[in-house]
């Protein structure tokens, strides 16, 4: 990643001086050809992972999570699972997720808050705070 920021960052650069030796054409080229790369190569993953999701079919249908001191049942159309809350290693929060991870970096399950009350929001948190050893102390984005 440091070296794709330095990358756009020379990128850039030759075009702020391109335009300064007066090639402002060549310069303005640059900066945009740069300004794209930076935008499709943020844009590209999320893209990705919404394809993904669209595509997957255990991701169609209604999908009911249960949750109680044990862990997570999970029913949908193509099956069910459950989760110990012991496989989670942490959770995080955003304004509209809840995020559970199986690994520092994966989500494994998240739960979104347009389908609670504020009462079972808090309940929520509550419980994932009691039952996953290490909460996320701040906001996942």
């Amino acid at each position: 990643m440091f070296l794709f920021v330095l990358l756009l960052a020379g990128m850039f650069l030759v075009g702020i001086i391109l335009i300064n030796l007066e090639y402002v054409l060549a310069g303005w080229i640059w900066l945009a050809v740069s300004a794209m790369i930076g935008i499709a190569v943020y844009e590209a993953p999320l893209f990705q992972a919404r394809r993904a999701l669209e595509a997957n079919p255990v991701a169609r249908g209604e999908i009911v999570c249960p949750l109680d001191d044990t862990g997570i049942a999970v029913t949908f159309l193509m099956g069910h699972g459950f989760r110990e809350w012991r496989a989670f290693s942490k959770y995080g929060e955003t304004t509209h997720l809840f995020l559970l991870f199986d690994s520092p970096r994966r989500i494994c399950t998240f739960l979104p808050k347009r389908v609670m009350s504020p009462q079972e929001i808090a309940e929520l948190r509550a419980l994932l705070n009691s039952r996953i050893n290490n909460p996320s102390t701040r906001p996942v984005s």
